[in-house]
């Protein structure tokens, strides 16, 4: 049974966000961002297609929300699997041009603190031999691929998004991705940038214990406080894995994650204006 817009359109829209992904107020609007390329595609004749641009992108959204194989995919919406990956690689191309600009590292606010969080991916077994141990993360057992995220804590919009390989330390990546930028910013991360006061003297980190040195109930207090703030980019990134592209293992070129992860962030962002 093939899964068109039309069965789900009239879903309540709680049970509708669950089943593409983003709200029906996103999706109306990417609908008419995609349809002038989609028209234009067409406007020549020749065979009528067999989706629908609303048909398209629910398409796109549901290989990315559920992970399908693009044979699978195709088989949801009457098209054979090269059609299928056809479709949703145009998707993608037009949905990169028109969100590019959503997140802007331009963004930061020196009045607000900026929340910094790394999260990872498993990704398939590189092939050539040489780069394996660089993907692979020793905290996860696995080859992966880290996402840093930085999230404006005031109006909680992504403000920039970072990728390196699953060896590479996350306080490394931060440090190589904000050069350049004000030391007056505020971050705060967890306890695993330990230094970043060298970077930026107004940031804060919790407060290690160690065997000589126990907590004082004021460093507790902090730590508490610390990560009552950075709880919200934590549930960003789980938001962000409801789509199972990024939960599951995943099976493409580890370039094409790289605009992917941005589409969802981009989202996330536009969800916050809708």
């Amino acid at each position: 049974m093939y899964m068109k817009y039309k069965k789900i359109v009239k879903m309540k829209d709680g049970r509708f966000k669950r089943t593409v992904g983003i709200p029906r107020e996103l999706f109306e609007i990417l609908v008419e961002v995609l349809r002038p390329s989609y028209e234009e595609r067409h406007k020549l004749g020749g065979r009528k297609p067999t989706l629908n641009i609303e048909d398209t992108l629910l398409m796109t959204l549901t290989y990315y929300r559920d992970y399908p194989t693009f044979f699978k995919l195709g088989m949801m919406f009457g098209l054979d699997e090269s059609n299928a990956y056809r479709w949703v690689k145009w998707s993608e191309d037009k949905l990169k041009e028109a969100l590019s600009g959503v997140i802007d590292i331009r963004d930061l606010d020196e009045n607000s603190e900026q929340l910094v969080d790394v999260t990872e991916c498993a990704i398939q077994r590189p092939k050539v031999y040489d780069i394996q141990k660089e993907y692979y993360s020793g905290k996860k057992k696995k080859h992966t691929i880290k996402i840093q995220i930085i999230m404006n804590e005031k109006n909680k919009k992504i403000v920039s998004v970072c990728f390196d390989k699953g060896s590479v330390h996350d306080f490394n990546i931060f440090k190589n991705t904000t050069k350049g930028l004000p030391d007056t910013l505020k971050f705060l991360a967890d306890s695993g940038y330990q230094g970043i006061l060298d970077y930026f003297k107004n940031s804060m980190t919790p407060k290690k214990k160690s065997k000589n040195n126990p907590l004082t109930d004021e460093d507790k207090e902090l730590n508490t406080l610390i990560s009552s703030i950075r709880i919200s980019v934590e549930h960003v990134n789980s938001q962000l894995k409801i789509f199972r592209i990024f939960s599951e293992r995943y099976r493409s070129r580890i370039n094409t994650f790289y605009s992917r992860f941005l589409i969802i962030c981009s989202f996330y962002n536009l969800c916050l204006d809708t």
